[in-house]
């Protein structure tokens, strides 16, 4: 009775047949894409050729061959295509052609748009100013550990060689950021790895040469997730010449209120430092670093908040499309010797918009354009508890 029933168990038993199919994961790349993926599905053993045409072979796979052939090894496989930013002005298609030795074929094409030539670095991140090719700025983001991820996005900066700082710095927020054990105590100033040390402000014990702090942009405190997101923010990419009494008073302030302003949905970020050469009487235009290089003090510093409204909806900002879903603002201060003071009011307040043209600088622009102009020009302190 058991042999008869392993016969009939053995007999019911199908084998699935898979066709063999081929897909591109995107048939239209953007400008500043480097590679697309193809999707090969098949039998195991059956063999596969590809082959791509494009003009001038901009597009190819790895060894810049424009033809592979393999056999599936698994059910499933991804062949990569390679090719540049397209700088060409106009949009560009490949077309692919895929064989498997079922006798299955598919003739497949991607286009790949035109790329801005004077964005210098793009992301699809709320947080990210438009970032303009220009007066050799370094743009570059630093990644570390948070939770069980170990490649999260730090943050962003845009750095003034002219200066010897970062103009800004642009971060999520969330608290997930702000809560586990890492120790500002464990973290040491030194030099950013991602660029020539030749441009920075030696950050060594007493680095700034009078009563200036080496002042975070984005704070110690906002990276408490992991010790190595801390580390970071001690890179002297993050740091500015600032009045020790602004730095830790009415600045301190103002970062422990942002970090009240978190939500459900992330609180997007940007810290800045503006350089004018109008000075309060308090602040020197210059001061040195620990190995005598001239480092400009800011005239002025800024940060750039945008969340959601209600702050659970669950929503990429790009996918909003109704200015009331959407809350922004911008705090403003002149760099100067604040004393003791730590008050902040809605005087201290100005709309993105406004940011914007004192600035120069482009803030979230991942905000719908239909709802873009309505969000930065509104500006409501009351709802950030500012009064």
């Amino acid at each position: 009775m058991f042999a008869l029933a392993a016969v009939v168990a053995c007999e019911s038993t199908s084998i699935e047949v898979i066709d063999s199919t081929a897909n591109l994961r995107s048939t239209t790349v953007k400008g500043q894409d480097k590679n697309c993926a193809v999707v090969l599905r098949a039998q195991q053993g059956t063999s596969y050729t590809l082959t791509i045409e494009s003009e001038d072979s901009w597009a190819t796979f790895s060894g810049s061959k424009t033809e592979v052939e393999g056999t599936m090894d698994v059910t499933d496989k991804v062949v990569y295509i390679y090719f540049d930013r397209n700088k060409t002005g106009v949009e560009r298609q490949a077309n692919l052609f895929v064989h498997f030795s079922d006798g299955i074929t598919a003739e497949l094409s991607f286009t790949q748009l035109t790329y801005d030539a004077t964005i210098a670095f793009e992301r699809e991140w709320a947080e990210l100013p438009l970032c303009k090719d220009e007066n050799d700025y370094i743009f570059n983001t630093h990644y570390g550990v948070l939770g069980v991820r170990t490649n999260a996005r730090n943050y962003t900066f845009c750095f003034d060689p002219s200066v010897r700082a970062s103009l800004w710095v642009a971060y999520p927020l969330h608290s997930a950021h702000t809560t586990g054990s890492a120790n500002r105590n464990n973290s040491r100033f030194g030099y950013d790895p991602t660029v020539s040390t030749s441009s920075q402000a030696n950050m060594g014990a007493g680095s700034y040469s009078g009563w200036y702090d080496r002042g975070h942009q984005i704070p110690a405190a906002d990276r408490k997730c992991s010790q190595q997101m801390m580390d970071q923010t001690f890179y002297a990419t993050n740091m500015t010449p600032q009045q020790a009494n602004f730095n830790q008073n009415k600045w301190a302030n103002l970062e422990g209120r942002v970090r009240g302003m978190v939500c459900s949905d992330t609180l997007y970020v940007v810290t800045g430092a503006y350089f004018d050469g109008q000075h309060d009487s308090s602040i020197a235009t210059k001061t040195t670093d620990k190995s005598g290089n001239t480092c400009p003090t800011p005239s002025h510093y800024y940060k750039a908040l945008l969340r959601t409204s209600k702050g659970n909806t669950g929503k990429r900002i790009s996918e909003i499309n109704e200015a009331s879903e959407l809350r922004g603002i911008a705090f403003w201060f002149t760099h100067s010797n604040t004393g003791e003071n730590t008050t902040i009011t809605s005087q201290d307040c100005i709309s993105i918009e406004e940011l914007e043209r004192r600035t120069g600088f482009t803030f979230f622009p991942s905000i719908n354009d239909s709802i873009e102009s309505e969000v930065k020009s509104n500006i409501e302190p009351s709802v950030w508890g500012v009064y």
